[in-house]
């Protein structure tokens, strides 16, 4: 087969002004958060109630500035590589350029430790304010709580100090995500993305593409477009290794992706499926590979490996450095992550008009003919530029904090 590469007619160049937080090693946040994460799950409660008690307790959080958290289930009885996995995942949260400072709370006899967790954040990102504690060092819950609170509040005093300062399209790592895809996915909300995709790339920015299950079937469409041969074996061998683990299990993928809702929506097959989750990647070459919630270091499109699972993707896309997420959906969804902000689009205008409190761009009008797939993407790019003039989006607004790791093996 013959890889011919499609030619992109270069977008007329429109000057997208950026409003955010420069980090002291160059990257861009949109927001400036302080982070309460739990090294375990064990801590879950406690990391909880030391965001609740400042959020609702304090008058130093603004919309932009206040703190967040998130739980999971892991931490503890992990092989080395699951454990390390779970790791590289929190620090990559915590390092995130959408977070100020970060907080990590341990139980202290755990697999994971706080201690371990915070220095690596402190190393990938060495600006950053960063403390840890642990239940059973502080005396209980309560003693934890305390010391908590008091931290976060002290993290928040030299988080309301930074100032806003300016940006562009080359400071942006987009992430992309559909999830409750259907038959217009692939007609309307992803290649409106991919438009916002090609545009952001051609002014010097990163975009990621995931859901290596969701690109089976559609592998050697991408490989057309690596950078280079090293780059095209890395990503036939990246999605046809992911499909050769399935079938080693002795399972069928089918049932699982496409899921129940993808078939009732008119999704037959993970091929056709593939075929419309590519779209929202654009045009432009593939120039890298990574693992899952690895950092994303290249300008241009970069493939990472991750799971079709919406949170497990969304948050090792977060651990890589996205700044902004892009997620299209079909059927709805109110999926949104606590540090990261979450553009929704639905690519039809009945679940856009079901989810109104979810949902912030309609691509439906590509399907009804009111509007063209690049003044779509045009709208994505504008609503991003306004995330630094005060716009929150409706995962924001709604307080979504999701978070999960894509665990490799059992618990032991």
């Amino acid at each position: 087969m013959v890889c011919a590469k499609k030619a992109v007619e270069k977008s007329k160049q429109k000057e997208y002004k950026l409003r955010g937080y420069r980090r002291d090693d160059g990257s861009f946040g949109f927001r400036n958060h302080i982070l309460v994460i739990p090294s375990v799950h064990c801590a879950n409660k406690v990391v909880e109630n030391i965001a609740n008690a400042v959020k609702f307790g304090s008058k130093l959080c603004t919309d932009e500035c206040k703190v967040v958290f998130v739980n999971h289930q892991h931490g503890c009885s992990q092989l080395s590589y699951d454990a390390a996995q779970t790791k590289d995942v929190l620090a990559g949260n915590g390092a995130n350029p959408n977070v100020y400072g970060v907080l990590v709370v341990g139980l202290g006899c755990e697999v994971i430790q706080a201690k371990d967790v915070a220095a690596q954040i402190k190393e990938l990102a060495p600006y950053k304010e960063v403390e840890y504690l642990t239940i059973q060092e502080c005396g209980g819950n309560k003693k934890t709580i305390e010391k908590g609170v008091s931290i976060v509040k002290d993290m928040l005093k030299h988080a309301l100090n930074v100032k806003k300062s300016d940006g562009d399209l080359s400071d942006l790592v987009l992430g992309t995500e559909c999830g409750g895809s259907d038959s217009f996915s692939g007609l309307s909300a992803n290649p409106a993305l991919g438009s916002a995709c090609d545009v952001v790339i051609e002014n010097g920015g990163s975009v990621i593409l995931a859901e290596t299950t969701e690109l089976i079937g559609a592998e050697h469409i991408l490989a057309c477009r690596a950078k280079n041969e090293s780059i095209k074996e890395q990503i036939l061998s990246t999605i046809k290794g992911f499909e050769q683990k399935v079938i080693d299990a002795k399972a069928d993928i089918r049932g699982a992706n496409p899921s129940p809702g993808n078939i009732e929506g008119g999704l037959s097959s993970i091929e056709e499926k593939s075929l419309g989750c590519i779209y929202k990647a654009g045009n432009e070459p593939v120039v890298a590979v990574k693992e899952y919630a690895k950092m994303i270091t290249d300008k241009g499109l970069t493939l990472m490996n991750t799971p079709g699972n919406d949170i497990e993707q969304l948050s090792g896309m977060v651990a890589g450095g996205c700044n902004v997420c892009v997620f299209t959906t079909g059927r709805g969804t109110p999926t949104g992550s606590a540090i990261t902000p979450t553009i929704k689009v639905a690519s039809n205008s009945a679940v856009y008009k079901n989810m109104s409190d979810c949902i912030d761009i309609n691509a439906g009008d590509v399907i009804d003919g009111k509007k063209s797939i690049k003044e779509i993407g045009d709208e994505i790019l504008d609503f991003i530029v306004e995330l630094g003039n005060g716009k929150f989006t409706k995962a924001e607004e709604n307080d979504q904090n999701d978070f999960s790791i894509w665990r490799l093996a059992t618990t032991v």
